[in-house]
């Protein structure tokens, strides 16, 4: 009975074995399900998503060996039909150029077709699927010699490399036309498992030829993306190949080791790190001509402290009358704020203003101002850092402290009340000061409108207040 028993248990557990076997052996199923959930997400125009799951579909792709089937044509494919809706023209024509090289007879799905995409698609057809931002010229790369006829290139030309040694620094070779003005070309690399892109800056030789490589430390993992990008001076590219959103994948084979600490600071020594921001949540920024990569946050936590001031009239919670005074101070405010990305720049969100009144001494007067506030923020940085400005309307008090005209000693600080419907508007100030970690301040102001004249044992006026706050903001 028990050598029975064993046989059984034996026979069921190698069955489990080579079913787990069979589910992690189909790459290319994994690969289909990351373009559905891609497309998916593009339907509902979550386009960072869609970006998220189709540059997953192609890792997966790239590591199951799937290099020349159609599977990873589709998601080239739908990759740069979700970059022309954004609009993103390069990283569409990159994205279209890899899917050619691979399935030349590839189509769009009738569902996703538009006239302008159909054109696209049989432009890098024509062009034999290069993948330069102009296809004007010859194409160019790793194998490009001295000898070139600079007078014949166009645009950015650069070979894609599709592989490269582990632990192996990576010369690539680029040329730029005459039609392209540039102050610097880079190349912008990221090893596996790292969320920021890093620069490494090519080196002109001749007229036209730019050399320049991804270090030893950064070639670790399985896969690297990379992409080249030319400035002119200006805060984003002139011309590229690849992009942030969209960029080149080179798998590594074997090859030279990297130590631990190299696996850990892929960057130490070889390049300019790049951090992330809130600013895109496609997977990239670009400030001062560097590109960060890396997906913004969606949700942004903030606490910010401050004071504020505003102008007072009517009666005191006392019941006292505001005489030739008409300036209170709110000497402590607090506001804590969550909020919301719908994209890059625009931010919904709910934020506490709670007031805390200081220096009163009249019998019974308010110890706290609280109230709620619903903020719409916009920020006029493609970056998603730096000037932001923003629109509040809530429920609560305002509450600012003032000396009496006629006031006993001991007893000639009270305090005003308005409200309760607030209303305002500010502007204000983000930046990035390290990880998921930001700097942000606000000035803003508030109107308090007395739409009733007492609530509980409050006497409320009309009056307007500002509050200037500093505080920090965590991104997730």
């Amino acid at each position: 009975m028990r050598t029975r028993s064993f046989v059984a248990g034996a026979a069921l557990g190698l069955l489990f074995c080579l079913s787990v076997r069979t589910a992690h052996a189909d790459p290319k199923a994994e690969v289909q399900q990351k373009i559905k959930e891609g497309m998916e997400n593009y339907d509902l125009m979550d386009y960072d998503n869609a970006k998220k799951a189709l540059n997953q579909a192609i890792d997966k792709g790239k590591k199951g060996k799937l290099d020349k089937d159609p599977v990873l044509a589709r998601a080239y494919l739908d990759l740069g039909i979700v970059a022309f809706a954004v609009p993103d023209q390069d990283q569409a024509k990159s994205s279209f150029a890899s899917a050619v090289k691979i399935d030349p007879k590839i189509q769009i799905d009738a569902a996703y077709k538009s006239a302008d995409l159909a054109r696209l698609l049989d432009d890098v057809r024509k062009n034999g699927g290069s993948a330069s931002i102009d296809t004007g010229g010859p194409s160019t790369g790793s194998d490009l010699g001295e000898s070139v006829d600079c007078k014949s290139v166009k645009g950015l030309q650069h070979t894609i490399l599709d592989s490269g040694k582990g632990g192996v620094a990576q010369t690539m070779e680029a040329t730029l036309g005459s039609d392209v003005k540039a102050t610097k070309v880079s190349i912008m690399y990221r090893p596996e498992g790292a969320t920021d892109f890093v620069e490494a800056q090519m080196t002109k030789q001749g007229d036209c030829k730019y050399t320049g490589a991804v270090p030893a430390k950064g070639m670790h993992g399985s896969v690297v993306h990379y992409y080249i990008a030319v400035y002119d001076g200006g805060p984003k590219p002139v011309a590229s190949s690849g992009s942030a959103g969209s960029p080149n994948i080179m798998e590594l084979t074997a090859g030279g080791v990297a130590s631990k600490a190299d696996t850990e600071d892929p960057i130490g020594g070889g390049g300019t790190k790049v951090s992330s921001g809130p600013s895109e949540p496609s997977g990239g920024s670009i400030n001062n001509g560097v590109i960060a990569g890396g997906k913004a946050p969606r949700v942004m936590f903030t606490v910010a402290g401050g004071t504020g001031f505003g102008y007072v009239q009517g009666l005191t919670e006392g019941g006292n009358m505001v005489h030739s005074c008409c300036v209170g101070a709110s000497l402590v405010v607090v506001t804590p704020e969550l909020a919301y990305y719908i994209n890059h720049k625009v931010s919904i969100g709910v934020a506490a203003r709670v007031g805390v009144p200081i220096g009163a001494n009249v019998d019974g007067h308010a110890t706290a101002a609280p109230g709620g506030l619903l903020r719409v923020r916009y920020t006029l940085s493609e970056s998603g850092e730096g000037i932001r400005v923003m629109g509040q309307a809530g429920v609560g008090f305002i509450r600012n402290t003032i000396k009496l005209d006629n006031g006993m000693p001991g007893m000639d600080t009270d305090i005003v009340a308005q409200g309760p419907l607030l209303v305002g508007a500010g502007i204000g100030y983000a930046k990035r000061i390290g990880g998921a970690i930001y700097f942000v301040a606000d000035a803003a102001a508030l109107a308090g409108i007395a739409v009733v004249k007492t609530l509980g044992t409050s006497t409320l006026t009309n009056g307007v207040g500002a509050d200037m706050s500093l505080g920090l903001a965590l991104g997730f």
